[in-house]
């Protein structure tokens, strides 16, 4: 193993790391859309709703 192999992400983190940005992304693109506390409170419902769903 040379030492470049140290340095290079290994597949498994490249995907986790696109992913996380992907996810940040899309929130954000649904904060932006918000117009007023009612659209502010159904983006975090669906939110708190899909985190809800992560855990089980």
């Amino acid at each position: 193993m040379d030492e470049r192999d140290d340095l290079m992400p290994s597949s498994a983190e490249t995907i986790e790391a696109l992913a996380r940005k992907l996810e940040r992304s899309r929130i954000l693109l649904d904060l932006k859309e918000c117009k007023t506390l009612e659209d502010f409170l159904e983006i975090t419902e669906k939110y708190e709703t899909l985190c809800k769903n992560d855990n089980n």
